[in-house]
């Protein structure tokens, strides 16, 4: 079911079982997740079905510290999310990211990779990927002429990656979403404020708000923050009603770590004899599994 929050009553009051806040990829898969259960799901989607620049402002933003690509281009205000211009590379993290390292600060997870497993071959199939596998011998069964570099194995290793063709959540999963008995879809409903309990132990209620000047509230047993990390960031630090540091952020840690691709230029790499770079080139016509160079954890070290 699809409401356009710009057409509802102001001060409007929506209620349901559980409120999932964003509709990117995290929020649409778990929205799917509830489809025809019975519990009535609220997806709040704080733009349209199409790309609208007038909302799209809403994700600008000042950096501070080293250069980074605007905040309002890097990611998209609609249904469907950064999906909608998201190359389509996927791969699972590696054992190594959850552990402590005494090289890294800060780092060290309560999970491990095998927590996530299930996860991620359940997120093969809403991205339309192959089999959840990505170790290079399976592939090879495939794809006989993927072939290593002949490097030390003890110092370099190949990570695998899969190609979705990109799948654009918005287009891919919105009928499904719209048609859906309990999914109860709100564009245009951007929320500007999380209400909480004075202990701060309760959410009671959202306010959204959109550029028709309607003001709404939103209550459910179960609230779900999938804006993204930065936008997640931004809500709770700027819900300061019974808190003076923003939700969850008692340690003053919400927002500080920022996660991106590193990529720079650290090395070159000369062969003594022509060898097959079909492993390493990524092709994204015709979607098969390429690799990349890695540093195992001890050279890491």
């Amino acid at each position: 079911m699809h409401i356009d929050a710009r057409e509802l009553d102001n001060k409007t009051t929506i209620e349901g079982d559980l409120c999932i806040v964003g509709a990117g990829a995290a929020g649409i898969s778990m929205a799917l997740d509830w489809d025809g259960n019975g519990k009535k799901v609220i997806l709040l989607e704080g733009g349209g079905f199409e790309y609208d620049d007038k909302i799209q402002d809403l994700y600008s933003g000042n950096s501070t510290g080293q250069r980074y690509y605007p905040l309002r281009s890097c990611r998209l205000h609609l249904f469907g999310g950064t999906t909608g211009h998201w190359g389509g590379m996927c791969a699972p993290f590696d054992p190594i990211d959850f552990k402590k390292r005494n090289w890294v600060p800060d780092s060290g997870w309560p999970i491990t990779l095998d927590d996530l497993v299930p996860f991620y071959s359940k997120a093969q199939k809403l991205f339309e990927l192959d089999a959840y596998n990505y170790d290079l011998p399976y592939w090879q069964k495939e794809y006989p002429a993927l072939t290593p570099f002949p490097l030390d194995k003890n110092i370099i290793w190949s990570k695998m990656w899969q190609f979705s063709p990109p799948t654009r959540f918005g287009k891919s999963y919105k009928e499904t979403i719209v048609k859906s008995s309990n999914i109860h879809l709100y564009t245009y409903a951007n929320l500007t404020k999380i209400v909480t309990n004075n202990a701060v132990s309760n959410i009671r209620e959202l306010l959204v708000k959109n550029h028709a000047g309607k003001t709404h509230r939103v209550r459910a047993k179960k609230f779900v923050l999938a804006c993204g990390a930065i936008q997640n960031a931004r809500i709770l630090l700027s819900s300061k009603g019974a808190t003076k540091k923003g939700i969850g952020n008692d340690n003053d840690l919400v927002g500080r770590y920022f996660m991106e691709h590193l990529e720079i230029k650290s090395a070159e790499l000369w062969l003594k004899k022509p060898v097959s770079t079909d492993l390493y080139i990524f092709d994204y016509s015709t979607r098969k599994p390429r690799a990349e160079l890695a540093l195992t954890d001890e050279i890491q070290e």
